[in-house]
């Protein structure tokens, strides 16, 4: 965990106001309006370089709450299973265990007219919530670092977002900007732009995230065509 002292001012050193900073388990974190959440982690995010502090917007009050009771296993134990995963296996099995149980999932739709969302519609960043900072290498390890099991109930482990996340920053630069009591959110600065290229990281991550396509969009198409081509990719575990 970075120096307490320090982290103050890095924070006053970006222009940005935290009257209420804490301490939170392994993270600093503090309070902020939502149309101050997005630019403060742009802020943060770009000055990561510097200050080895990874920002994420962690939601509400309520949210926050729920979160340190998902704070279980340990960080390092899943952080290293993690980088030791090989996601296009991982993401292999999911599917295999997925269409055991429904042979033609994922459910497949007309997509004509549908557009991609609005990058910057962040669902943890539409209400007043809190920032963490968290001292990380990168995004996609916090996850591994904070023993996040908010999908538990998918069967997914920290270790598995961990692999998940590093494979899609490798391949299209997505960031993790948003971790809720269930819900991960990614900024994708590159994502897939070709109807091939985006049905099937669709594919993907329908195998990661069901209910993103079965209690969201509908279809795989409908994924394809709404959250892929954006720059905000969106998972929830119901």
């Amino acid at each position: 965990m970075a120096d307490s002292a320090a982290v103050p001012a890095v924070l006053a050193g970006l222009g940005i106001e935290a009257p209420d900073l804490r301490v939170f388990g392994t993270m600093h974190l503090f309070r902020a309006e939502p149309d101050q959440l997005l630019p403060s982690w742009r802020r943060l995010r770009a000055a990561h370089d510097r200050t080895g502090l990874w920002p994420v917007i962690l939601g509400s009050d309520d949210d926050i709450a729920h979160l340190g009771q998902r704070l279980g296993r340990d960080p390092d134990t899943e952080v290293a299973r993690g980088l030791a995963l090989d996601a296009p296996s991982r993401l292999a099995e999911w599917r295999a265990e997925l269409q055991e149980d429904d042979p033609d999932a994922p459910p497949r739709g007309d997509a004509a007219g549908l557009e991609p969302q609005d990058e910057d519609d962040f669902d943890l960043a539409g209400k007043p919530g809190w920032i963490g900072l968290v001292t990380a290498a990168a995004g996609y390890l916090v996850p591994g670092l904070l023993a996040w099991s908010g999908a538990e109930n998918a069967g997914l482990e920290p270790a598995d977002h961990v692999a998940v996340l590093k494979r899609w920053h490798d391949l299209y630069g997505a960031e993790l900007a948003g971790l809720g009591l269930d819900v991960i959110e990614l900024w994708v600065p590159h994502p897939p732009a070709g109807p091939a290229d985006a049905l099937a990281v669709a594919e993907e991550h329908y195998w990661y995230c069901p209910d993103v396509v079965d209690q969201g969009v509908e279809t795989l198409d409908a994924l394809a065509a709404i959250q892929v081509p954006a720059r905000r990719w969106f998972f929830w575990w119901d």
